[in-house]
């Protein structure tokens, strides 16, 4: 099993030292997890240790260590895309959609975005935005694809339409989607992608990751005890693994 999502430096909240790692580490092996992916977001590029995240690799042989970052997708802001997708030898690239015309979407301190949109329209600009992440190539995994739902703010209107063909562009693309358990922790109180969302990926033979996106130790595989009988009962048999951005898989 893997967790291929998560954050040790986090919001700033601890420094990626040996032993900060070595505390994730211990909880992925008693949970079961045989390998587990460091994925900090880029803003905190500088604070990634990779000489830590060495030692901790050698240190720790019971849970293979991957090392990831996590990229905020900001269509017009490539080339610092670009620098810091090169910046370290990392093991995989996840990009992850988290604005709409700059504005945050998931940050509970100002939900503003939500009121300068109709509803509708601001879901269609998220999955276009998701959408150009996924076709933009330049990442191996699409974070948390459906997070706008973060707050259960739903539109009206039925949103299937826009989920197919954000479907669509994610199969023909041939990124690797994010079964992310955060959500379980937030308002939505459920995984991302939802299911009816997963299940059209599934069709189209779009691989997944599993993650806890973890921001603590403690959070490590959270979530797990739903988020595995979903990908299998939706059809998952497999995830796919990542080492020196060239992918992989194991069983579930």
């Amino acid at each position: 099993m893997i967790d291929y999502h998560l954050h040790v430096v986090a919001h700033a909240d601890r420094p990626m030292t040996v032993d900060n790692i070595l505390a994730y580490l211990e909880v992925a092996r008693e949970r079961g997890i045989r390998q587990m992916g460091i994925t900090e977001h880029d803003r905190y590029l500088d604070d990634v240790n990779l000489a830590a995240f060495q030692e901790a690799r050698e240190k720790f042989q019971d849970v293979e260590l991957r090392l990831g970052i996590e990229i905020d997708f900001v269509p017009g802001n490539e080339e610092e895309m670009d620098r810091v997708a090169g910046a370290l030898p990392f093991d995989y690239v996840i990009g992850s959609v988290h604005r709409v015309g700059g504005e945050e979407v998931d940050r509970a301190t100002d939900m503003s975005v939500y009121e300068k949109y109709e509803p509708y329209e601001l879901y269609e600009a998220y999955y276009e935005n998701v959408r150009k992440a996924a076709l933009s190539g330049r990442f191996e995994v699409l974070g948390h694809p459906d997070l706008i739902k973060i707050f259960k703010r739903y539109p009206d209107r039925d949103i299937t339409p826009i989920l197919e063909e954000t479907a669509d562009a994610i199969a023909d693309s041939g990124i690797v989607v994010d079964v992310n358990a955060a959500g379980l922790r937030k308002p939505v109180g459920e995984i991302y992608p939802s299911r009816p969302f997963l299940e059209m990926l599934h069709r189209r033979g779009v691989p997944i990751i599993l993650s806890s996106d973890a921001h603590a130790p403690h959070e490590v595989a959270a979530g797990y005890d739903k988020s595995l009988p979903l990908v299998h009962d939706v059809g998952y048999r497999e995830v796919a693994t990542f080492e020196n951005r060239e992918r992989g898989a194991l069983p579930l």
